[in-house]
């Protein structure tokens, strides 16, 4: 069937059944009582949503003035929207996923050749916690909170500009090259609806930050993402989350999911809302950045990956793909809408060295205690 729908991938077995479960898998719904569990990390008590949800937007069968309405109307208050009719081929996700899945499966030893180095780079192979072995040039975990546990992921991050070394094999960087140029078309293209839903004048200066999109100066990247299967629950209680809960850092997200659900969002109304997957849908959130840049009108919403408690579900893998927009590194963020004032004027790639500079630190039990930008 594959051959058929897409004559010019070849993929393994293992590709091959991740590739159908993209394209046959209805919507996956979470285990209803992953969302009755009370965040225990958290200093608050979090329902589950009842009428919330996130809206689901088509970018393809309205006019870009009714587009751009809806997603402004989103990203004010929820922070996050699906993206259907968006123009990202499925057959570039799918193989990208595929791709991923087959790097992954790996032996520890062959991943950690990939390895980041962290004081140099912001791409390359991040391993999971309990691989880790303590070596000052290894990448410390990932965390953003010393009341959290450690994520339960393993990472790959690649961009437009990596070396020769991240790169596991040539069909993988045709695959993540292909997908992070569909995912620069999109982005341009949702910044500038977003500029034209703001009122902005012109719309289209937001879109003048990302002039070096294809270029060294812009650092936007695209992560793989792979959380293993974890052990069953044996005393009822689920111990920590596949990833923290967290704000992302730039300007705009697209998470490109599998059919494993987990994924929720923390509401303005703190009820967290499940981010369903389906086929076809791209799910688009706001940054810290993108937040600063409209003086607070778009909401850069926390979320988290939830662990279930299926016993199902805990035995399966899931995998995400996530790419990370921001300006130019270069690029000063103030405040276009609103009161001026509101956020300090920031340049781009300093706030994000130091938002990685902060995960980094508490991966490794530090406070950071740094100052606000």
């Amino acid at each position: 069937m594959l051959a058929i729908l897409y004559p010019s991938i070849k993929l393994t077995e293992k590709a091959f059944r991740l590739f159908l479960s993209l394209v046959n898998s209805g919507p996956a719904q979470a285990d209803t009582r992953n969302t009755r569990l009370t965040h225990r990390l958290a200093n608050r008590s979090v329902m589950p949503a009842e009428t919330e949800e996130i809206p689901e937007i088509d970018m393809s069968q309205q006019s870009e003035a009714v587009v751009a309405e809806q997603l402004v109307s989103a990203l004010t208050t929820v922070g996050f929207c699906y993206a259907v009719g968006h123009g990202v081929p499925q057959e570039t996700v799918a193989s990208a996923f595929a791709e991923s899945a087959g790097f992954f499966e790996r032996p520890l030893s062959e991943k950690l050749r990939h390895r980041r180095d962290w004081r140099k780079s912001t791409c390359g192979y991040i391993p999971p916690h309990w691989a880790s072995t303590g070596d000052p040039d290894e990448p410390p975990v990932e965390r953003f909170s010393l009341d959290a546990p450690p994520d339960e992921k393993e990472v790959l991050d690649v961009c437009h500009t990596c070396d020769d070394t991240v790169w596991p094999s040539k069909s993988f960087r045709k695959a993540s090259l292909d997908l992070i140029s569909a995912a620069q078309d999109l982005t341009l293209r949702l910044v500038r609806l977003i500029g034209r839903g703001l009122g902005l004048s012109p719309p289209d200066q937001l879109a003048d930050a990302f002039a070096g999109f294809a270029t060294p100066g812009n650092t936007s990247e695209l992560r793989m993402l792979h959380y293993p299967p974890l052990p069953p629950v044996t005393d009822g209680t689920v111990c920590g989350d596949r990833c923290g809960e967290h704000t992302d850092y730039g300007i705009i997200t697209l998470v490109f999911c599998d059919s494993q659900p987990g994924l929720q969002v923390l509401s303005r109304s703190a009820r967290y809302l499940d981010a369903n997957p389906r086929p076809g849908r791209v799910l688009v959130n706001i940054g810290d950045l993108m937040q600063r840049w409209t003086g607070g009108r778009l909401h850069s919403a926390r979320h988290r990956v939830l662990a279930p408690t299926d016993p199902k579900l805990r035995s399966q893998p899931r995998y995400s793909l996530v790419y990370f927009t921001q300006c130019d590194d270069e690029y000063i963020v103030r405040p276009l809408l609103g009161d001026p004032d509101s956020f300090p004027p920031v340049k781009t790639g300093e706030h994000m060295r130091r938002r990685f500079e902060e995960t980094f630190l508490l991966g490794q039990g530090i406070d950071p205690q740094l100052p606000p930008l």
